[in-house]
C-alpha cells in the first residue's frame, strides 16, 4: 500500500519562508509610514511656529503704532516728581495710571493724591480725588469727584474740580466749592487757590460765615 506526502500547505519551511517575506514587507511598509507621519508633523509644527511668530509680531507693530489711539499702557503705583518755580518739591501718587498712545504726555490717575510744599519749612500739604489727569509735560493736574484739600495751616476744602498748576502753585475750578478754615466757613460756585496756596477768591454766588478774630 502506497502513500503519497503532500508538501503545498504543511511544508514548515515554506510556511516560515513566506511569513518571513510578509513580515519583512510589513515592517518596510510601517517604516516608510513612520517616515511620512514624521515630515508630516514636523511641517505642521514649523507651519504653527511660523503662524505664532506672525501673530506676536503683528501685535508688536498694533502696540507701537501711534495711530491706535485705543491701546493703552497701564501703570499700578505710579509716581511723578517735580519742584516748582522757586524750587521747592511735590509728587504726585496715585493707585493707576493709564497712559494712552495717541496722546504720550497726558496720563489718566486713579485715586491720585498730589504732595506739595506751600512754602520753605512748612509742613506737606495734600490734595486728594477719585480720578484725575495728569500733563507730564505741561505739569498741571486736573481732578475730579471728591476733591479734598487739605493745607498744613488747617485750611480744608472739597469740591469735585481742581486744576492744580504744579509749577507757579496755583488751583483754580469751575465746580462749587466748600472751604474751612482759619477764615471761617465759605462756599462758591467757582474758586481760586493763589500765592503760594495763601489767598483763597471764591467767586459766583458766595456764602460765608467769616471768623472775625482771624482777620
Amino acid at each position: 500500500m502506497s502513500s503519497t506526502a503532500t508538501h503545498d500547505s504543511n511544508d514548515p519551511a515554506g510556511l516560515w519562508e513566506h511569513r518571513r517575506t510578509l513580515t519583512l514587507e510589513a515592517a518596510r511598509r510601517h517604516t516608510r509610514r513612520i517616515r511620512i507621519f514624521r515630515w508630516i508633523l514636523l511641517a505642521i509644527i514649523t507651519g504653527l511656529v511660523v503662524l505664532l511668530f506672525a501673530q506676536f509680531s503683528g501685535q508688536e507693530a498694533t502696540t507701537l503704532s501711534e495711530e491706535n489711539s485705543g491701546e493703552a499702557v497701564k501703570m499700578i503705583n505710579p509716581r511723578y516728581n517735580g519742584r516748582t518755580e522757586d524750587g521747592l518739591p511735590y509728587y504726585l501718587t496715585s493707585k493707576e495710571a493709564i497712559r494712552l498712545e495717541g496722546d504720550k504726555g497726558t496720563v489718566e490717575l486713579i485715586n491720585p493724591v498730589l504732595h506739595f510744599l506751600r512754602e520753605e519749612g512748612a509742613g506737606e500739604s495734600i490734595v486728594i480725588a477719585d480720578k484725575g489727569i495728569y500733563d507730564d509735560v505741561n505739569k498741571i493736574l486736573n481732578l475730579y469727584t471728591s476733591v479734598d484739600l487739605a493745607t498744613d495751616d488747617g485750611n480744608r476744602c472739597r469740591t469735585t474740580h481742581a486744576r492744580i498748576f504744579t509749577k507757579t502753585k496755583i488751583i483754580e475750578g469751575d465746580e462749587p466749592i466748600h472751604c474751612d478754615g482759619n477764615f471761617g466757613l465759605v462756599k462758591g460756585n467757582a474758586y481760586e487757590i493763589l500765592d503760594n496756596y495763601r489767598v483763597f477768591v471764591f467767586k459766583n454766588g458766595v456764602d460765608a460765615e467769616l471768623d472775625q478774630a482771624s482777620e
